[in-house]
């Protein structure tokens, strides 16, 4: 992505990219040490490719294979290594993996499928509302033109690179909110980033939009205070605590 901070009159006159599928390339980093005689058996953080259909009203972010979804992702020995060092970590960002995200926008509500701990949920509620700043910086990214905001939230910092040419207020999982589709998204300095790959507009399948149906339903309050209850038994057991939210 090439950045030029000039600033310009960036809205088209005519918006009309409102409906297509966006490849984006999810990695995180791990919020604990890995011993020195695994390192060279386990990456020094996790990626995984993620795949947002969007239209004018809804979006739907899906995994893009099986094997993504997490069907064998404590398959291997690396992958059994490294579940065995996420269960005793306090940090959210190792227990915590958001498998499909639905947002409707018309209506400003969401359904997330995550998993945390083993066990997966299904969040349903309003999607969080980004107090987001706009910035004049503006630069290229797949051949859009893209521009910068930054926000706050519950502890995490959040850089948004986000294109009006799209003219939907959506992004990967829950993101969104800002004045065209988010195409690059930084937690944390880099902690955690979503970075579109592929951007292929146009029109998309009659229902392929919809709300994820797996895992047990919870509010998104219920979900923050069973997630919050297990770090605390974590932090007691092993000392430590860290990790914002995806």
């Amino acid at each position: 992505m090439t950045r030029n901070i000039a600033f310009a009159l960036l809205i088209p006159t005519a918006l009309t990219a409102q409906q297509g599928t966006i490849t984006y390339t999810y990695s995180q980093q791990h919020g604990f040490e890995i011993p020195e005689d695994w390192k060279e058996s386990i990456p020094a953080s996790e990626t995984r490719t993620m795949v947002l259909h969007f239209g004018p009203a809804e979006s739907l972010m899906t995994p893009a294979s099986v094997e993504e979804a997490g069907e064998d992702h404590r398959s291997g020995r690396w992958r059994g290594r490294l579940e065995r060092l996420k269960t005793r970590s306090a940090s959210r960002t190792d227990l915590e993996i958001v498998r499909s995200a639905w947002v409707s926008y018309a209506e400003g509500t969401a359904v997330e499928t995550r998993e945390f701990f083993g066990r997966d949920f299904r969040v349903a509620g309003p999607p969080p509302a980004y107090a987001w700043r706009l910035t004049s910086e503006q630069a290229e990214h797949l051949g859009h033109m893209v521009m910068k905001a930054t926000a706050e939230h519950d502890g995490t910092s959040i850089e948004a690179w986000f294109t009006p040419v799209i003219p939907v207020p959506g992004g990967p999982g829950s993101y969104g909110g800002l004045p065209g589709m988010i195409l690059v998204l930084s937690l944390d300095g880099g902690r955690a980033q979503y970075f579109a790959t592929e951007v292929v507009l146009g029109e998309v399948d009659a229902g392929l939009i919809r709300a994820p149906e797996v895992g047990d339903e919870v509010s998104r309050e219920e979900y923050e205070a069973i997630v919050e209850d297990k770090l605390d038994e974590l932090e007691q057991l092993y000392g430590r605590r860290g990790g914002g939210r995806e």
